[in-house]
């Protein structure tokens, strides 16, 4: 759900709403809803007013659509109805047409969580945790503090973060004002390479682009992993005989020990490995296999397919 506060000239003050991978109602509450119209109405009433920046400069029509999902005639193809969920499809359809398509593209809508700031659900634009030396810590971002503006976005809620951060660079810096007590502050906030990267296992349109990482096996025991000196809840699980294609490209065989991807010190079982792969990488990552094979440790790059 996304609701929007706008002048008598289509102007948009803010955007109440959002989501996460959680579900879709973990970022909103009445009270929250309540506290943003609050803070919308006394931004209205003030001399000089603030918009949010427009995605565009001239407006998005669904009859643009036309063919570009389902490949008839009509919005949706053959006649039929878009629904809501189908428009990004349509969008990501025509951009890969077009040769106008990036990776970037996957990643919409970024949490504040990314750059290590957690917003209250009743008061949307209020920091309810700082992670210690993330973006948000580095920059002097503190608890209770009030987000006033994220990139040239007015803040009233967590749906204008995420519409803050979603207009934000892969890379560089972006600008936050916030208020701390009487005081007003500004300063830079840092994107580190990667930062936009949030679970999209949950958006329909992006269903397409989920890597499988078919490495499958039995978990070893607590024994088991001791005697290779491994902690008992660090991911390590024997490679099945049956190698997949994928696996087998990469050089990986039946009995390899797999300890994980990337270097990362994972905590999970091979059920769990598996979905974080999908929750983690997009097909056509590459991505470095940890492994063990006869009592060596081993590095093995591997390209996730669908």
């Amino acid at each position: 759900m996304m609701i929007f506060f706008l002048n008598a000239e289509e102007k948009v003050y803010a955007r109440y709403g959002g989501r996460d991978a959680e579900g879709p109602d973990t970022r909103q509450s009445l009270a929250g809803l309540h506290y943003t119209m609050h803070s919308v109405l006394a931004m209205h009433e003030q001399k000089e007013k603030t918009f949010a920046p427009k995605t565009s400069d001239s407006p998005r029509y669904l009859r643009e659509a036309g063919g570009g999902f389902g490949g008839g005639r009509g919005f949706g193809g053959g006649g039929r109805c878009l629904h809501c969920h189908q428009v990004k499809e349509v969008l990501n359809a025509n951009a890969q047409r077009s040769g106008k398509w990036t990776s970037d593209l996957v990643w919409r809508y970024p949490l504040p969580e990314n750059l290590g700031m957690t917003l209250e659900i009743d008061r949307g634009n209020v920091i309810k945790m700082v992670k210690d030396r993330s973006a948000a810590a580095v920059t002097g971002l503190k608890v209770g503090d009030l987000l006033q503006r994220l990139n040239g976005v007015p803040i009233h809620s967590f749906g204008d973060a995420q519409y803050a951060l979603d207009r934000a660079p892969k890379t560089g810096t972006i600008e936050v004002e916030w208020k701390r007590g009487d005081k007003v502050l500004k300063e830079k906030l840092t994107l580190a390479e990667g930062w936009r990267k949030t679970d999209i296992t949950w958006r329909p349109s992006m269903q397409r682009m989920l890597p499988a990482a078919r490495l499958t096996g039995p978990d070893l025991t607590a024994e088991e992993k001791k005697a290779l000196g491994l902690s008992a809840k660090q991911l390590a699980f024997r490679q099945k005989e049956n190698v997949s294609s994928q696996a087998k490209a990469a050089g990986i065989q039946g009995g390899d020990i797999i300890l994980g991807v990337d270097g990362k010190m994972l905590e999970m079982d091979n059920d769990e490995f598996l979905s974080y792969v999908r929750s983690n990488y997009i097909i056509g990552d590459r991505l470095a296999v940890n492994l063990i094979r006869a009592g060596k440790r081993m590095n093995l790059p591997m390209t996730l397919t669908r």
